[in-house]
C-alpha cells in the first residue's frame, strides 16, 4: 500500500534526519529495531541537481527500510521542487520533507534550514512552489521559530498550502540544542492544525516517548540524539521495557553496522564514520574513556576489531 501521512497507524515512532548520521548503515539498524518511519540526512537541493549521483547515494536506502522520507534543504522553491521530483523518480521514497529546522551556521548562513523562519512569508512562498510542482507526499520539519515561538500562523499557512504532515522540534533556532525542548509549544501547534504533527526533542527513553503522547493530538514522536549509540530505543518503545545490552550483543551490533558502512562507502570512509558511533555505543561501558581514545583513531577494519577486543576485555 502506498504511504500516506494521513492514514498512518498511530502512534508512530520516527527516526529523525541527522546530517552524516542517518545514512543507510545506521538508519537501517534503527528500522530493524522497530522505527516506524526513518528519515535520510538532509540533502542539498542544489547538490541533488548538480551532483546527482554522489548526492543521491547519501539518500539511498534498502527496500526493507521503507517507509523512508528523504529530506531536502534549499532557498529556492523551484530548485527544491526540481530536486524533489528527481529524488522521487530515482529513489522512490515514501515522501519528501523540507528542512526548516537545521540551526547549523553553515546552513542558516545560506538562508536555508531554520533561517527561513526569520521570514515566514518567504518560507510560505517557497513551500507553496514545491507543493504546486511536486505531487508526492510532502512534509516539513521545523523549529518553534527563529528566536521566539511565533510560528502558529505560519503552521496554518502550511496547512492551507496542502502539505501532508509536520514535525516540530521544540526549540527555536537560536537555542540550538540548549535548554529543554518545549513540548507545551509543540502541543499548541498540534492543536492549531488538522495536519498530522510529530513532536521532536529530548526523547531518550520509552517512558518519555509515551509520556509525550499523553493528552495530546500528536500522531507520533521523532527521536534523534536519543538514538545515538542506542538504536534499540525503538525496541524499548515497542516492548515498553528497558533493553539490557550485553557486551556480546553490543559487539555484534557494532560489527554489523561497520560491515554495512564498508559496503556503503568503502573501508576508510566507513571507519572514519564509525569513530563517532563507537564513542556513542561504548559511553556507558567499563573502560569507555580509554577505549574511546583508541576508537577515535581507527582507520582500518582491523583497527575496529582491536577496539572491540578492548571492549570485551574490560
Amino acid at each position: 500500500m502506498k504511504f500516506n501521512w494521513k492514514s498512518i497507524k498511530k502512534p508512530v515512532f520516527v527516526l529523525a534526519p541527522m546530517a552524516n548520521i542517518t545514512t543507510l548503515p545506521f538508519r537501517s539498524i534503527c528500522r530493524d529495531f522497530g522505527a516506524d518511519i526513518v528519515y535520510t540526512p538532509m540533502l542539498s537541493s542544489n547538490a541533488v541537481i548538480h551532483n546527482t549521483e554522489k548526492t543521491l547515494k547519501i539518500g539511498s536506502f534498502l527496500p526493507e527500510e521503507k517507509p523512508v522520507i528523504v529530506q531536502l534543504f534549499g532557498y529556492d522553491g523551484s530548485l527544491i521542487a526540481k530536486a524533489a521530483n528527481l529524488v522521487n523518480k530515482t529513489l522512490e521514497p515514501a515522501g519528501i520533507d523540507i528542512n526548516l529546522g537545521c540551526p547549523a551556521p553553515k546552513i542558516t548562513g545560506n538562508e536555508c534550514g531554520s533561517a527561513l523562519l526569520k521570514d515566514t512569508a518567504k518560507a510560505t512562498e517557497i513551500i507553496k512552489i514545491v507543493r504546486d510542482q511536486f505531487d508526492g507526499q510532502l512534509s516539513v520539519k521545523m523549529r518553534l521559530g527563529w528566536a521566539l515561538f511565533d510560528t502558529l500562523d505560519f503552521v496554518k499557512s502550511l496547512e492551507n498550502i496542502g502539505i501532508d504532515a509536520l514535525s516540530v522540534h521544540g526549540r527555536t533556532a537560536k537555542q540550538g540544542y540548549k535548554g529543554e525542548s518545549n513540548w507545551i509549544a509543540i502541543n499548541q501547534i498540534a492543536d492549531k492544525t488538522q495536519l498530522p504533527v510529530i513532536g521532536n526533542g529530548d526523547v531518550k527513553s520509552w517512558e518519555v516517548a509515551y509520556n509525550r503522547l499523553e493528552k495530546s493530538r500528536l500522531v507520533g514522536v521523532m527521536i534523534g540524539r536519543g538514538a545515538l549509540g542506542n538504536p534499540w530505543i525503538f525496541k524499548e518503545i515497542r516492548d515498553r521495557s528497558k533493553v539490557v545490552v550485553t557486551k556480546g550483543e553490543l559487539v555484534k551490533i557494532i560489527t554489523f553496522q561497520a560491515n554495512r558502512y564498508v559496503d556503503f562507502s568503502g573501508e576508510r570512509k566507513a571507519m572514519q564514520e564509525m569513530r563517532k558511533h563507537l564513542g556513542w555505543y561504548i559511553k556507558d561501558f567499563p573502560g569507555a574513556l580509554t577505549i574511546r581514545k583508541e576508537a577515535m583513531q581507527i582507520n582500518t577494519y582491523n583497527d575496529l576489531l582491536e577496539v572491540l577486543k578492548m571492549l570485551e576485555s574490560y
